[in-house]
């Protein structure tokens, strides 16, 4: 099988980028048992989780969704929603949806339980769509390979869509679709503080999330 490709070069600059057109999609298809409660209306300081992946995408896309399960239930979020083709399939059956419904060459999707997205990394993503074709473009994190935040190019979708009927684990298909990579050396430097990855999936996350909040405001109000 095949390596991921890596990137060249640490923020790397091209003055004469363009923006690619890009479909943001937020994938909130789970059923969010650990946390016990929907994790698209959940309240992180204020502002459900889904607003504050759609702050962080919606710069960088001409068109944003909410792809769900529930569409009754998220109405109220004031986002355009997107049911799944097929429901209870995880977030990789979330990423078929956007990409067969995508009018764009490219879908730049994230997890709704990803609240802390990095604004420098997701452009750094949507810069390398111009790299050498690829199919998508991945971040690498000590983890491994991290499918979300993720550029995805919409000629995926059939190959998505055969895997699909044998695995349903995102990353096993970063393994066939011979993504580009961030490396984590970039990636560090875009994010420093780590915490684009970072899933809510608990009531212990929350809390810790909540305390992140806390901390920069009051960072915030000591630099006034």
């Amino acid at each position: 099988m095949a390596a991921p490709r890596k990137t060249s070069g640490v923020g790397k600059e091209n003055p004469s980028w363009a923006r690619p057109p890009i479909t943001g999609a937020i994938l909130a298809g789970g059923r969010s048992r650990r946390l016990g409660q929907d994790k698209a209306a959940l309240k992180l300081g204020g502002k459900p989780l889904a607003g504050w992946v759609a702050q962080a995408l919606a710069p960088l896309v001409s068109e944003l969704w909410l792809i769900t399960n529930r569409p009754l239930e998220h109405l109220s979020l004031g986002l355009p929603l997107l049911t799944d083709l097929e429901p209870h399939q995880g977030p990789a059956g979330g990423l078929v949806t956007a990409l067969f419904y995508a009018r764009t060459p490219w879908v730049l999707a994230a997890a709704v339980d990803n609240p802390f997205l990095a604004p420098p990394l997701l452009e750094a993503l949507v810069r390398r769509a111009g790299e050498g074709n690829p199919a998508a473009v991945v971040c690498r994190s000590p983890s491994g390979l991290e499918p979300f935040p993720g550029l995805y190019s919409v000629r995926l979708l059939s190959r998505l869509e055969a895997f699909l009927k044998m695995d349903r684990r995102p990353t096993r298909f970063l393994e066939v679709c011979r993504p580009l990579v961030l490396p984590w050396e970039e990636v560090n430097l875009l994010d420093p503080q780590g915490r684009t990855f970072f899933n809510l999936n608990t009531p212990e996350d929350l809390a810790r999330a909540e305390a992140w909040l806390a901390a920069e405001a009051s960072w915030q109000d000591m630099k006034r």
